[in-house]
């Protein structure tokens, strides 16, 4: 009885399908990447998308109607760390990066506003400046890096004065892609990416 059980358990938990493994490309219009699903399970990945250059390894499954990856090693994401918290005038808000070597303009940032209000995306000016709406002050702030879908952890503010914040950004395993369980759709032989708010379709290259 327990050997049949294990051998249920073993037919319903998701394999690596060997008919599935195999090299995928996609070459959409500014776009070039690959899928490499090999047959023991590993899965290696690479995308070129406009701005963003991202790759990733790991542990691939299927259960025959969508693939599942996960990377391994899991990559340590992009951070941003606070340096400074200056005072600005009266409830203004100011942002910067402490990189001297990264040019990277507009920032932009997510504004949690005082009150309990929902949480906008705003871009900060040349001069760092945040333009907020309708006098609303900051009560928190959280760094984003929009093109790889990312960000820093919210930064708590005094909503009754202003800000002038410096932050500093640690790339750590800048452009690689953490996939936590994440599903692939299969459809007639290609599989499917929902990535960076586009379709993204890989087609099999080795048959």
């Amino acid at each position: 009885m327990i050997l049949a059980s294990a051998i249920l358990l073993a037919i319903a938990s998701p394999q690596p399908a060997g008919g599935i493994a195999g090299v995928y490309v996609t070459d959409q219009m500014e776009m070039a990447g690959a899928l490499d699903l090999q047959p023991g399970g590993r899965f290696r990945y690479q995308l070129d998308y406009g701005a963003v250059s991202e790759q990733a390894e790991g542990e691939w499954t299927s259960d025959g109607r969508s693939v599942r990856l996960t990377s391994m090693p899991m990559p340590k994401l992009p951070a941003f760390t606070l340096v400074r918290d200056d005072p600005a005038p009266d409830g203004q808000l100011f942002v910067a990066l402490d990189n001297p070597d990264l040019r990277w303009s507009p920032l932009e940032v997510e504004v949690t506003p005082a009150g309990g209000d929902m949480p906008i995306v705003a871009s900060a000016g040349g001069d760092g400046r945040v333009d907020l709406p309708n006098g609303l002050r900051a009560a928190a702030v959280k760094m984003l890096l929009p093109i790889y879908e990312s960000g820093g952890e919210p930064v708590m503010l005094d909503a009754k004065t202003g800000h002038r914040l410096l932050f500093r950004l640690d790339p750590n395993d800048f452009g690689k892609a953490a996939f936590r369980g994440q599903v692939l759709p299969l459809d007639a032989g290609s599989i499917i990416m929902h990535r960076y708010g586009t379709r993204i379709v890989f087609r099999r290259s080795d048959k």
